[in-house]
């Protein structure tokens, strides 16, 4: 009789204390609990405090897509110096296979306003009342699909600076289906901003619940009610120096993948590199 106290006691404290377990384990915030945990995760994954120090950025892609069932190649060459100064080059492939020396255009965003190919000072810019092109802009998202492109692959990290971009964001109830295979292992957060039209904005970004890293930005295309998304995805971060780097974009727009080939982080850059030539008279 003597030898089952022990026992009793052992079941005695076990149901003590299972009720306080389960109260820790039901207090622990869930992976998607808010969008500063989503977003300070990603920050975390990508290299921390560091990557908002840097300053400019050097990069070489090759380009392939399927723009109207049509299969072309080009390698790219971004600059990026913040916050948000872009310059786009392209040079063709010699049918689709040899890259050629000569280049296609360099397209040049100087902060305010965005070039023609050849560098020159765009008469297109003209065309829209001034609120609606710095709403285009100041937020990349409003801007065309092609500008739009140049302006992510120059700076695939911007998410880092997702409370610059958007006025508010929230947890996406799709994070918390456990159960749909689409959602599983995402956090998603829903964007809400301002397009160049001032009608409000909804887009999506899904993060990898365990590693952190973006994996889509789904953007907003349309008016409404004729709302659909275009969407960039990004895979293959790796260490470049001290943050980690997406080596591959794809935009599903014009069905274009890209990978880049080097990346360098500030590199020294001039303000002249930015600079759009003057217009052609």
């Amino acid at each position: 009789m003597l030898r089952g106290l022990p026992t009793m006691r052992v079941l005695i404290g076990l149901v003590l204390i299972s009720p306080c377990v389960a109260a820790q384990v039901h207090d622990k915030s869930p992976d998607c609990a808010s969008p500063e945990i989503v977003l300070q995760r990603y920050v975390d994954a990508i290299g921390g405090d560091a990557v908002r120090h840097i300053q400019s950025r050097a990069m070489t892609t090759r380009e392939s897509n399927n723009f109207r069932g049509r299969t072309e190649h080009y390698v790219y060459k971004f600059k990026w110096k913040a916050p948000d100064k872009v310059s786009a080059g392209s040079t063709p492939y010699l049918f689709n296979t040899l890259p050629i020396s000569y280049p296609n255009g360099t397209f040049i965003f100087d902060g305010q306003d965005w070039s023609n190919f050849d560098r020159r000072r765009s008469r297109n810019e003209e065309r829209d009342p001034p609120g609606q092109r710095e709403l285009k802009h100041k937020y990349l998202y409003n801007e065309d699909p092609e500008f739009l492109e140049f302006r992510v692959l120059s700076d695939p990290l911007i998410i880092a600076r997702a409370k610059e971009l958007y006025a508010r964001l929230e947890v996406d109830p799709d994070s918390t289906q456990t159960t749909s295979t689409e959602t599983s292992g995402l956090c998603i957060l829903r964007a809400h901003g301002i397009d160049q039209w001032r009608y409000q904005r909804d887009d999506l970004l899904y993060f990898d619940a365990r590693s952190g890293f973006l994996k889509t930005w789904k953007i907003q295309a349309g008016l409404p009610p004729h709302k659909t998304y275009v969407q960039f995805q990004f895979r293959d971060y790796r260490p470049v120096g001290t943050i980690k780097f997406p080596f591959y974009v794809y935009f599903d727009f014009y069905d274009a993948t890209f990978r880049y080939t080097e990346v360098v982080q500030d590199k020294p850059l001039a303000d002249s590199e930015f600079l759009e030539k003057p217009a052609r008279p």
